[in-house]
């Protein structure tokens, strides 16, 4: 087990069928799983963290594997008999750590769960939320019918618990400026409370998934709008999806302030993937009065692309903290040349999860950010005019500001909309 890195996340299907092959070869396979919520929001300094503390607290030989519902499986060959409580407490204080930071998400009574497989499988299913019965082959006939299937399996409501609204602030030299905020539907949270009975596989089983979480957040979109416009909503989208009826009809149905505010973001791998729709879809988008963006662009793509070509109103690049300190100053030279071309508050530096992030991106050129330590910073300046003062906290404002149901439940309607000046820095 290697001290210094945490291998990426790997799917629940993928996991089980490892532990099915190695049970078939007659190696007895103990294993531990960590359930860390999805809204804990862990960062990679803290996966790392935890690798750390196996590495030094759980049996050699162990195994780490990041589930894709942000759990953490602990895998040994043999029997297990440590003593792993040292361990769970060192856990414990990271995700304290974790919680203190970031104001957000819980830390579940039964974290730390002991298996053997196959013997308790069914508590595996359990915690998990799955079914562990082997599932037929898909065919043509059965993706056809899947959209139809999540549509009627994921309510508007489970979506509505599951989205999340990130602010996106402009640093000029002594202010902050909300430039408008992000609507979106945390794929993890959704799998983790609503979606844990549904395994896809393959890409085009995601796409349907996408697709129908589009529709979705539309519904919720134009429910919330009442209450938060007039604001700059940015929505994310599949290319599909702006070229179906259901679009459509959502611009024919809620023409005016939501459509007159509204910004369509397309991640980078779909707008690859289908480049001449995504042209098309940018032309019809650009026609209704609709901003377009391009969203996801990591740092090395941003070596491949040519700004020149691309008809979009802004950028959204992914912030990496490998920049930090690296070799990499192309990289960053890079970044600071497109800070230059997309002037005028167009480029916006994403998950920035900490104000190294946020320092590092301003010295490179980058005004407008957008991440996890944003919505926190925002906190505060919320709780100073919060009309609830005596319920609230500046976390706990935080928390309202990026989850619409927390809102809802703390009977909080307060929102900084678009153009919100917040005091000098």
């Amino acid at each position: 087990m290697n001290a210094h890195t945490t291998k990426p996340p790997v799917t629940i299907n993928r996991f089980v069928e490892s532990l099915r092959k190695n049970a078939a070869k007659g190696k007895a396979i103990s294993f531990g799983i960590l359930n860390i919520p999805a809204d804990l929001r862990l960062g990679t300094d803290d996966y790392q963290a935890i690798t750390r503390d196996a590495f030094h607290n759980l049996p050699e030989n162990t195994k780490v594997h990041r589930l894709e519902n942000g759990m953490v499986a602990f895998v040994h060959a043999g029997s297990w008999t440590n003593d792993d409580n040292t361990f769970v407490e060192h856990i414990r204080e990271i995700l304290t750590d974790v919680l203190n930071r970031q104001g957000l998400g819980h830390i579940p009574t039964n974290l730390w769960n002991r298996f053997e497989w196959p013997k308790d499988q069914e508590k595996l299913a359990d915690l998990l939320g799955i079914t562990l019965a082997e599932r037929p082959s898909s065919d043509v006939s059965v993706r056809f019918d899947m959209a139809d299937m999540l549509r009627g399996a994921i309510t508007t409501e489970a979506v509505f618990d599951s989205c999340r609204r990130q602010a996106i602030v402009c640093f000029d030299d002594t202010r902050r400026e909300v430039l408008g905020h992000e609507i979106y539907c945390s794929l993890d949270y959704l799998r983790q409370n609503h979606l844990a009975s549904f395994l896809l596989e393959g890409p085009g089983e995601i796409e349907i998934l996408s697709r129908v979480l589009d529709e979705k957040v539309m519904d919720v979109t134009a429910a919330l709008a009442p209450s938060i416009l007039p604001d700059r909503l940015h929505l994310n989208m599949q290319i599909q999806t702006v070229h179906s009826d259901k679009f459509t009809d959502f611009i024919a149905e809620h023409d005016g302030k939501l459509i007159e505010n509204m910004a369509i973001e397309f991640s980078m791998e779909n707008a690859i993937a289908n480049w001449w729709e995504f042209e098309d879809a940018c032309e019809f988008l650009h026609s209704l009065g609709i901003q377009v963006g391009l969203d996801r662009i990591t740092l090395p793509a941003l070596e491949f692309l040519s700004p020149r070509k691309m008809n979009v109103d802004f950028i959204k690049v992914i912030w990496d903290q490998n920049i930090v300190g690296s070799r990499r100053a192309e990289v960053a030279e890079r970044l600071r040349e497109f800070a230059v071309l997309f002037a005028d508050r167009s480029l916006i530096l994403t998950r920035c999860d900490s104000r190294t992030a946020l320092r590092m991106g301003r010295s490179l050129g980058v005004n407008v950010f957008e991440g996890s330590y944003i919505d926190a910073m925002l906190g505060g300046y919320l709780h100073r005019e919060c009309k609830s003062k005596s319920r609230s906290s500046d976390k706990k404002c935080a928390v309202c500001q990026w989850a619409p149901r927390e809102a809802r439940n703390n009977g909080c309607d307060f929102h900084f909309r678009a153009g919100k000046l917040l005091s000098d820095i």
